[in-house]
C-alpha cells in the first residue's frame, strides 16, 4: 500500500521532532540545560533528517557545548 503524501509528511515531522528531543536530552545530561536550550531554534531550522541523525551521534562524542555548537553550524 502506498502511503499518502500527508502521512509521509506527518512521519517526517514526527521523526524530526523526536530526533531533536533526543539530541536535547543527551546534551542536557552532559551540559547546563540553559546552554542546551539555546541551541533548540538552530536544531529546529534543520529539515534534513540525515543531518539531524548525524548530530544526534555527535552528542555522544561532544566534549563541550561549544564543540557541539560548532558541529551544528557547519
Amino acid at each position: 500500500m502506498q502511503e499518502s503524501k500527508a502521512y509521509q509528511s506527518l512521519m517526517q515531522r514526527v521523526t524530526k521532532e523526536t530526533t531533536i528531543e533526543h539530541i536535547l536530552v543527551v546534551l542536557k545530561t552532559k551540559f547546563p540545560p540553559e546552554l542546551v536550550d539555546a541551541l533548540k531554534p538552530a536544531l529546529q531550522d534543520i529539515d534534513d533528517l540525515e543531518r539531524l541523525e548525524d548530530l544526534y551521534l555527535q552528542t555522544i562524542h561532544a566534549s563541550s557545548i561549544q564543540a557541539f555548537a560548532q558541529k551544528l553550524i557547519q
